[in-house]
């Protein structure tokens, strides 16, 4: 097993949705603490107390507290081996994290014509009707202006004390000075926008960093957000440099809204080549309390197949059936399969 740095615990405790006591326990790399141990949290547990977060001193600690959980829920995330070695029977696997990118190297008119539906076409036309349009800056002073008045107030409305981002001197050297700002205008008056940094030996375009003026709901209901996207679409199918538009990731959970709302770009699913696309998630429940099969039923997983590719994991039981409407069509994803809970 890998001896990697930097595993943590996170324990919490609570009251269900179905008002029984319960305690969550998230063991595994820090990436995690940000993404996933909220996300299940949120799902799982409602009046929330006892918070606690902790490091451990190295791999062999993290085994130890694994194989000690006491959680109804309990949640590891680590590289690929030291999952492989710690996975039980009854215990789930999934990715640790999946990235959505959209292929740009057959040009614009493939991207707009044949990944875009065309639902999202008319949508975009009718938002350039309705006055957006987008230019690209490399001016420091509109970085500094989109950092400050956007993307950190964006940030804060929509995770309050949980947000996190690249700090305001990171982001300007390492991703703005290596790539692009998306300015997003409205009858020309700058809402919002977005920096990308641009991978060039690998002709990528990494979506980093976005923002709503002033974090405004009005500016994103009236479709400032989406058109960021469409800027982001348009803007790497015309360049000969870019092969490849990185949206970004999220957990991998069908019922992120992240996941569902970036498919509507023509995004196809993968395990990302980075940090994350070395780890893996297993998901451990005590018993198949009431509260678990829920929790399970209603968050359908993204694991991996033998053959390392993307399939979408939903779970039943006697009593409830598969969520069929939680959808998993895209790009990337190749089956789904459904897990009875009575025979876990």
């Amino acid at each position: 097993m890998n001896d990697s740095p930097g595993y943590f615990l996170r324990e919490n405790s609570g009251t269900t949705g179905l008002g029984e006591s319960a305690r969550t326990v998230y063991l595994g790399a820090q990436e995690g603490l940000t993404y996933i141990a909220p996300f299940v949290e949120d799902r799982f547990l409602t009046e929330r107390s006892g918070e606690r977060t902790s490091s451990l001193d190295d791999v062999s600690d993290l085994v130890k507290r694994w194989s000690s959980a006491d959680a109804e829920l309990a949640v590891l995330v680590a590289p690929t081996d030291v999952v492989d070695s710690l996975a039980g029977p009854g215990d789930i696997r999934a990715v640790a994290r999946i990235h959505q990118v959209v292929d740009t190297s057959r040009g614009h008119a493939h991207v707009m014509s044949r990944l875009l539906s065309r639902r999202e076409g008319r949508r975009r036309r009718n938002a350039e009707r309705d006055g957006f349009t987008y230019d690209v800056s490399h001016e420091d002073d509109h970085f500094y202006e989109f950092y400050r008045t956007m993307h950190l107030p964006t940030m804060r409305v929509r995770y309050a004390d949980r947000a996190r981002s690249v700090e305001e001197e990171p982001a300007f050297r390492t991703l703005f000075r290596q790539g692009v700002l998306f300015r997003v205008l409205r009858s020309g008056e700058w809402v919002a926008g977005s920096v990308c940094q641009i991978d060039r030996e690998r002709r990528r375009l990494n979506a980093r960093l976005i923002g709503i003026k002033e974090g405004s709901d009005v500016h994103r209901a009236a479709g400032a957000q989406t058109y960021i996207y469409y800027a982001n679409l348009d803007w790497a199918a015309s360049e000969d440099g870019i092969a490849l538009l990185d949206f970004q990731g999220c957990e991998p959970f069908l019922t992120k809204g992240t996941f569902q709302y970036k498919k509507r770009f023509g995004t196809t699913a993968v395990i990302p080549d980075n940090a994350f696309g070395r780890l893996r998630m297993l998901i451990r429940p005590k018993v198949l309390s009431p509260s678990v099969r829920r929790f399970l039923v209603n968050n359908p997983v993204l694991a991996e197949n033998g053959s390392g590719a993307l399939v979408a994991t939903y779970f039943f039981d006697r009593n409830t059936p598969v969520r069929s409407d939680i959808q998993h069509n895209s790009p990337g994803i190749t089956e789904a399969v459904s897990i009875n809970l009575d025979e876990l």
